[in-house]
């Protein structure tokens, strides 16, 4: 099997699609490597690294696209790289379909491809093993955002998160109680944060008691407990996620408008569209705006800013679908692994996911007629 990585540094994504490690492990079973020039640098690896461990070293997206039957990608297609694609071929990434444009997957469709989305691939458990891996990452970068952009120079209220004798620490309101939401609690709670969680499930929120050990304070994430949150916390973080599909807005405009200036908001669910009204997307070049007093943090690719542990995550995760890929040849990993099945959006020219077909008015066919979709 041929795999092709992309160097997407032109889209500010540091992140690369495998590591020189991963690379080894693929090329040691027969897989061929082509990989992009540039690709890795931004994560601390060279070319000569991926070269030395059996990569073929490209220059050019279209070599890539040219010469791969699988293309690895981070940050979802864009309409140039969507004109690049072949007929027949994987793309196996992040895609955010949920949130894409119709035209983009249209496009995609007319050249009969699969799709496989890392952000839905799905265990038996419902584990996401993807998000759960850079959601670890994720609630840890939400430390070291808020504690640069409360200060008083950056804009911020001018409160540390964790307190000092005789003054209180920080509110931080996490809006979630699934693994997002999980990894941002720990992180504030680890840094003494006065932690408060509002999720709509009463069986993800008493686990999220239990493994803090009572520490968190959970609430139901209803609109009246969600208008007096917003108005205390310093930090708020939206953490809704529900795979394959857009985020729902839980916090209105009229919400951000009652609370404290100077508060700062992390929509960790801008890859999805966001949970709060306010959000609109922003780079890791320019990762804040603000509106009614607050500092916004929408970045849709947070854990690039820590590329080179990201990269590692990912390409650990992913390697072990691809040598399954590899050896057995897409449709029996499909057929053979349910997880991995998940993870389809499209295969050859149709739509799997019926939300997604139904949102953009698509067709939509279930994944190998005659199996019990999953």
């Amino acid at each position: 099997m041929n795999v092709g990585v992309l160097n997407e540094s032109n889209k500010i994504e540091n992140r690369a699609g495998l590591t020189p490690s991963s690379v080894s492990f693929l090329v040691e079973k027969g897989n061929t490597v082509y990989f992009q020039a540039g690709a890795g640098l931004k994560a601390g690896y060279t070319n000569e690294e991926y070269a030395n461990q059996g990569a073929n070293i490209v220059f050019t997206k279209e070599e890539v696209f040219g010469r791969s039957d699988v293309v690895l990608n981070i940050s979802p297609l864009n309409q140039e790289e969507c004109g690049m694609v072949k007929k027949d071929q994987v793309l196996f990434g992040f895609h955010h379909l949920a949130i894409a444009k119709k035209t983009l997957i249209e496009e995609l469709l007319e050249k009969n491809v699969i799709i496989i989305g890392y952000e839905i691939i799905q265990d038996q458990n419902e584990d996401l093993p993807f998000i759960e891996s850079l959601s670890e990452i994720a609630g840890q970068m939400c430390l070291v955002i808020s504690g640069h952009y409360l200060q008083t120079s950056q804009g911020g209220s001018g409160v540390i998160i964790g307190g000092v004798v005789s003054v209180p620490p920080a509110t931080a309101v996490v809006i979630g109680s699934g693994v997002l939401a999980k990894s941002a609690v720990r992180a504030m709670l680890g840094a003494g944060a006065h932690t408060i969680a509002l999720g709509s499930n009463m069986e993800k929120l008493r686990e999220l008691e239990e493994v803090t050990s009572g520490k968190v304070i959970t609430l139901i994430a209803s609109k009246y407990n969600l208008e007096r949150m917003t108005k205390v916390a310093d930090i708020l973080i939206g953490a809704v996620l529900k795979p394959g599909e857009r985020a729902p807005v839980m916090i209105t405009k009229d919400m951000v408008i009652s609370m404290k200036k100077g508060s700062l908001i992390i929509d960790l669910a801008i890859d999805q569209g966001g949970c709060v009204e306010t959000s609109r997307l922003t780079t890791l070049e320019h990762p804040v705006f603000v509106e009614e007093g607050i500092t916004h943090y929408c970045v849709p690719n947070i854990t690039s800013a820590v590329s080179r542990t990201s990269t590692k995550v990912l390409s650990n995760v992913v390697t072990p679908y691809l040598l399954q890929m590899g050896e057995l040849g897409v449709d029996q990993a499909l057929k053979g692994d349910s997880s991995l099945a998940r993870g389809v959006y499209a295969y050859n020219g149709s739509l799997t996911k019926k939300n997604i077909a139904e949102r953009f008015g698509l067709a939509y066919k279930k994944l190998f007629q005659g199996k019990r979709e999953s």
